[in-house]
């Protein structure tokens, strides 16, 4: 264990501004496994002991407008003044107190600070020091306060930092704003990128530690269960992607003007029938593949697709000596040209793992009820590509209906198939401000970038975005080169209803799942084109 250990004027801030990079240190170290970050710093000398609790509050209240206290809390241990000490550094009783507050001592100190002769001085006393070439300082050991970060870490070491502060030779993996790095030397060996359904992988595997999280995906430790399938439902187990991003947060970016008629369709989508059609979904009680409240749940839907104007039909799926089925709702486009097909899909079934009744309202009603309101949002425009909407069913057992699905298309229509917009579970918010995440690979790049538009021209939400695709009915499109793309509820937290009987219609957010279905209907309609 070392204390780093920070000045703070003219090292961390200057004028009650923090120095560049100042908040990326502080973050990365704060995450190394072996290191408590420290404050010590000369401040107002008291005329009488009366006189510094005072003093003492006039410097805290600096940290918090640099908006720093975290990182040194308690602050009774982890900030060492003058006022305290009664000296001044670089005195060794001021380093002394510092280090024994932690319990340390002075050769386990890394000091940083922009004051040479105080280097001097600690090193001196056997405390590892930086000289950091502060404001109006000619030299320094160190020009960006983020070159201590290889300073502290040594090659063997596994830690979580920022971006900005990956030391150089270390391989990494990102989510978001979060980073794993791993020194060349480190055994890597027990890492795993986990990707899950709400937190079902936690759920069954609370002993497994997990040192990246964000949500939907995992980087886990230890020895990890593999799952029975590659289709896992609940979640799966891959090598961690080294030097790649998982999860990235798009910057929020001004839309194009909204098209007109494009707008006319994205109009169309309301919470009131939303609502209706997701209310009816969650009465069945349980829609498992293979029972009778699927069954009823597929009959009532093909026909909301038939009235809606679309060419229904049925596709047997078997499954585990019975069987499921797809509703597959059509529409023909008006071109002559060959032209291509739009898919629209959701998953109709749900599941309950112990048993019971299986509402399904977010997992997978959202995205079922969305498909219903999209369907109905692109009624009455002439377009000129065709248009088909799927309803699988068992997703749930193992991606039954999409592989089956996949397999009878023939070459002619994957061929045709020039995008795959996939909703599960797009009606929970895992933490503000509303997000989608937009999950595909390579060869969804494009859908990818159509529906990161749309989100910006036609909703406020926030994009997130990720090229590891697993756990939903866009995976078998993809697994056949077609651009498929999973639109799902954002990936900062996890929705920890799902597969139970608490997935109920109290912890929808209605206006989240609007958000989505808007950017989809604007991004199928402007793929489909006017014909």
């Amino acid at each position: 264990m070392k204390l780093v250990l920070f000045d703070l004027g003219n090292t961390l801030e200057q004028n009650d501004i923090l120095l560049p990079g100042a908040l990326e240190t502080l973050r990365a170290i704060s995450e190394l496994p072996a290191a408590k970050l420290a404050l010590v710093s000369d401040f107002d000398m008291p005329a009488t002991p009366a006189d510094i609790p005072e003093i003492r509050d006039r410097y805290y209240a600096i940290l918090d407008k640099l908006d720093i206290r975290s990182f040194f809390e308690p602050l009774e241990e982890r900030v060492t003044l003058s006022t305290d000490v009664g000296m001044f550094k670089p005195d060794k009783r001021v380093f002394l107190a510092a280090a024994g507050k932690v319990g340390l001592e002075l050769p386990d100190v890394f000091f940083v600070t922009e004051n040479a002769s105080h280097v001097r001085a600690a090193k001196a006393l056997g405390m590892r020091a930086v000289h950091f070439r502060g404001p109006g300082e000619a030299s320094g050991d160190i020009d960006k306060l983020t070159d201590v970060i290889p300073l502290l870490v040594d090659e063997t070491t596994i830690f979580r930092t920022t971006p900005d502060a990956i030391p150089d030779g270390f391989r990494w993996v990102r989510m978001g704003d979060a980073v794993l790095a791993a020194g060349p030397p480190a055994d890597v060996s027990n890492l795993r990128l986990v990707t899950q359904n709400g937190r079902l992988f936690q759920e069954e595997h609370p002993e497994v530690p997990i040192l990246l999280d964000s949500g939907r995906y995992l980087i886990a430790a230890g020895d990890i269960p593999q799952p029975g399938s590659p289709y896992e439902p609940c979640y799966s187990v891959r090598p961690v992607p080294w030097d790649t991003v998982v999860l990235e947060r798009l910057a929020m970016a001004a839309g194009r003007a909204p098209v007109p008629w494009i707008q006319a369709c994205v109009d169309k989508v309301t919470r009131a029938s939303f609502e209706s059609d997701l209310t009816k979904l969650v009465s069945f009680t349980s829609r498992h593949s293979t029972g009778p409240g699927f069954d009823a749940a597929a009959t009532w839907a093909a026909a909301e697709l038939s009235a809606a104007g679309y060419a229904v039909t049925t596709e047997p799926v078997p499954l585990g000596g019975k069987s499921t089925r797809n509703v597959i709702a059509d529409r023909v486009g008006n071109s002559r040209a060959p032209h291509s097909l739009v898919v629209v899909t959701a998953h109709l079934d749900s599941i309950n793992l112990a048993g019971g009744p299986a509402p399904g309202a977010d997992d997978n009603g959202s995205g079922s009820a969305g498909l219903l309101a999209i369907a109905r949002a692109l009624t009455g425009v002439q377009f000129r590509h065709d248009l088909r909407f799927i309803l699988f069913g068992g997703e749930e057992q193992g991606l039954f209906g999409s592989l089956r699905h996949v397999a009878q298309l023939s070459p002619d229509e994957r061929t045709r198939v020039s995008a795959v917009v996939n909703m599960d579970m797009i009606g929970t918010l895992n933490s503000p401000p509303p997000s989608v995440l937009l999950e595909g690979a390579t060869v969804s790049q494009g859908v990818i970038d159509g529906l990161a538009e749309a989100a910006a021209t036609y909703t406020s939400l926030a994009v997130q975005t990720s090229l590891h695709p697993f756990n939903s009915d866009h995976v078998p499109f993809i697994d056949e080169g077609m651009p498929a793309v999973l639109t799902i509820e954002g990936a900062d937290g996890a929705n920890t209803h799902i597969h139970s009987a608490r997935d109920t219609l109290e912890f929808i957010d209605y206006g989240l799942a609007i958000e989505i279905l808007r950017m989809n209907v604007g991004y199928v309609a402007g793929a489909l084109e006017l014909g």
